[in-house]
């Protein structure tokens, strides 16, 4: 449906950019679009493809450039574009840039402004694009299309593309062919399912608009409800995302917006209604993401980005974020977790330019995440306070396959526990408590990534206290198969400076309005500073761009068999003090700031006792009347024997469960005994350890029920 800047609106839009405007009376070429919208000169199926591009500003700097030969691909390169390109890649792109040549996409200013003007440049513009998709199509066969050309990314921008063309282009020829292409490209769109990430989002939609335009009922009905479907997978009831990374996330959510208005456009209002409820819950999530600067936490591909304007509603918290408390719903919650594996937690919700309130965030990945932007996380946390970024992610640098981006995925680079060896990415971690009472934020999260690997395992409780403004970080350190190192990393984004002294950290940084600030760390370690290297302390929180900062690294010597622990106070309010103490018989920590106390009690142990397991066991399946069973257990704690552990052996008997035996574990944790069968039935077993005492690492747990079928010894 073409319709075309005319009179007034194309003098406002070209003015933007100093061309003179064109009159014109051009007509469309098929349905008009809403009056309104097409004064403005805009179509709205168009603008919803993720087109670079807009008829509202017509373009014509970025059109003209193309015509010279330049196209800027933004963070990905700059491509010299031939009279009759090869296609090929570029130096001046980087690996996604070779990629993103095949969308096509970045073409489609040439004909947006090329219509806008109407003149002999724009009818230049329009030719020039009809001949770079021609020469593309010409050029990559359908049976010779690779795999990255045919990649959900790049094919859905292509698809956008044709899809702006079939409704755009002046001559009925031209808008025909973008239909032939279209009914090709919809075959492969349909053969990729809904698995994937927000690259299958972008291609179900502009599969739909390109049904709708060329294609069946069959494929319109199908691809609708794939969109949907996507949607909905990628996306966590709670408005977190799937991705691991919350500017994905975010990504996914302008997406979802894009295809709200698509949806809405082509009439299919029950489908529009579903994406408006999933962006509802999306928008407070983001709200809790952002720092106090509005910038979303850089954590796992996630780079320094703020919400974007038009894509959540004017009553949202989102939006309130965006205007900095101009517009939308104020949040009103100070601390939120996740199912996409966040904890946020802050100080309070200040309006205009905030250099007064404490952030945090800590990554607990205790779901499974999409691989393609989550980090070896777990554990990571940041720390942004009075209008400067303390404790750092390092974001995703770029996609170019360098050893800084291989670098910034990996644990070594986060602010998180770095014990040696390798964690496993699909060990998630488990969250063990999350709550908020009190004026204490309290979030513990066990990570048995590294297990399998080195043998160590790592616990780690972030408690924030609101009244004195201190973030404490309670770490615990176990080892099950070798004596080592963990590594308690703390990264510092450049233009922090950090001093020790003893077990004290002094920072110093320029706030977000210049002004110096100062903030502490206070360890039961020893913290020592070291410059940025390879696999730590750069960042890349701007696409394509690193920065080096510093690492603080508190070390944590664990023998085999043994735990260590560390406690660290982060404030910006004043002088950090922390002491042991118990509470009504529980471990806590005495924090002061500044004279100001407050008292926590701690998480960390009942947090390794929850790691206790039990093993339970029969010699045999089947028996009969008078014949032994040799039932055996083994009780582990944080993967180690949990020695002289009491467990009671138990049979279920006119339907309760009685004690047949008590049994003490023996060094290796492991206890075994015989039990007579003195009637025939189906048996049931079960043993429940108990935890004595004063007992530390494990507490009482129930085995599964094992069943052992008793038939009647045979006479003689």
């Amino acid at each position: 449906m073409l319709r075309r800047l005319t009179g007034a609106a194309t003098a406002t839009a070209l003015a933007l950019t100093g061309v003179a405007a064109v009159q014109t009376t051009y007509a469309p070429a098929a349905q008009a679009d809403d009056a309104s919208l097409a004064a403005a000169g805009y179509d709205v199926i168009c603008e919803n493809m993720h087109t670079l591009g807009s008829l509202t500003r017509a373009d014509v700097g970025r059109a003209r450039a193309i015509m010279g030969g330049t196209v800027d691909m933004n963070q990905y390169g700059t491509m010299t574009l031939a009279a009759n390109p090869s296609w090929k890649p570029q130096a001046g792109l980087d690996t996604a840039g070779d990629r993103y040549m095949h969308s096509l996409h970045w073409a489609l200013p040439l004909l947006k402004t090329g219509l806008a003007l109407g003149d002999a440049e724009g009818q230049a513009m329009e030719r020039r694009f009809v001949d770079l998709m021609v020469d593309w199509v010409r050029d990559h066969p359908v049976s010779k299309r690779t795999y990255w050309q045919n990649h959900p990314q790049y094919l859905g921008f292509r698809i956008g593309t044709f899809v702006c063309m079939n409704r755009l282009a002046t001559a009925p020829a031209h808008r025909d062919w973008a239909a032939k292409q279209l009914r090709v490209e919809l075959k492969k769109a349909l053969a990729y399912g809904t698995s994937g990430n927000n690259t299958t989002l972008n291609l179900k939609l502009t599969a739909y608009a390109g049904a709708r335009q060329a294609g069946t009922s069959a494929q319109r009905t199908t691809l609708r409800d794939q969109t949907v479907n996507v949607a909905r997978r990628l996306a966590h009831a709670d408005g977190s995302d799937l991705e691991g990374a919350p500017g994905y996330g975010l990504y996914l959510g302008t997406i979802m917006h894009r295809a709200h208005q698509v949806f809405t456009r082509y009439g299919a209002t029950s489908s529009a209604a579903k994406i408006a409820s999933m962006l509802q819950a999306r928008g407070s999530f983001y709200a809790h993401a952002s720092r106090p600067d509005r910038n979303l936490e850089t954590i796992g591909d996630t780079h320094l980005q703020r919400i974007p304007a038009g894509v959540f509603s004017a009553t949202s918290e989102a939006e309130w974020v965006r205007t900095s408390g101009a517009s939308g719903a104020k949040p009103s919650a100070l601390y939120k977790r996740y199912a996409g594996g966040y904890a946020f937690g802050r100080s309070g919700w200040v309006a205009g330019t905030d250099t007064s309130s404490t952030f945090y965030s800590l990554r607990t990945a205790d779901r499974y995440a999409l691989p393609s932007h989550r980090h070896a996380d777990t554990t990571a946390m940041t720390w942004y306070a009075d209008g400067v970024d303390w404790v750092a992610d390092p974001g995703p640098y770029a996609y170019d396959g360098s050893g800084l981006r291989s670098a910034v995925v990996r644990r070594n680079a986060h602010s998180a526990l770095v014990a040696p060896g390798t964690p496993n990415r699909s060990v998630y971690g488990s969250v063990k408590a999350a709550s908020s009472a009190g004026g204490i934020d309290r979030t513990c999260v066990y990570d048995a990534g590294y297990l399998a690997s080195s043998g160590f395992e790592l616990a780690r409780c972030l408690y924030y206290l609101r009244a004195i403004d201190a973030v404490v970080v309670e770490d615990l350190v176990r080892s099950t198969k070798q004596s080592g190192t963990v590594q308690q990393q703390w990264v510092l984004p450049s233009g922090v400076t950090a001093r020790t002294s003893g077990r004290h950290v002094a920072l110093s940084s320029p706030d977000v309005t210049g002004v110096t600030r100062n903030a502490r760390m206070l360890t039961s370690g020893v913290p020592r500073v070291s410059g940025a290297t390879t696999t730590a302390g750069i960042l890349g929180q701007v696409y394509g761009k690193s920065t080096r900062g510093s690492v603080v690294r508190v070390p944590l010597s664990v023998a085999t068999g043994k735990t260590t622990r560390v406690v660290t106070v982060l404030t910006s309010s004043g002088t950090p003090g922390v002491a042991r103490t118990t509470v009504r018989g529980h471990k806590a920590l005495r924090v002061t700031v500044n004279g100001r106390v407050q008292t926590v009690t701690t998480s960390v142990n009942e947090f390794a006792r929850l790691a206790a397991k039990v093993s339970f066991a029969r010699s045999k399946a089947k028996a009969k009347v008078g014949q032994k069973v040799r039932f055996s257990t083994r009780v582990t704690s944080l993967g180690l024997p949990a020695k002289r552990a009491k467990v009671v052996l138990q049979e279920r008997r006119k339907g309760k469960w009685r004690k047949v035996r008590t049994l003490r574990t023996k060094a290796n944790g492991r206890v075994s005994t015989k039990v007579k069968m003195t009637s025939k039935g189906t048996k049931r077993y079960r043993v429940v350890v108990r935890a004595k005492k004063g007992s530390k690492g494990w507490r009482t747990v129930t085995s599964p029920t094992v069943t052992v079928k008793v038939k009647k010894k045979p006479k003689r």
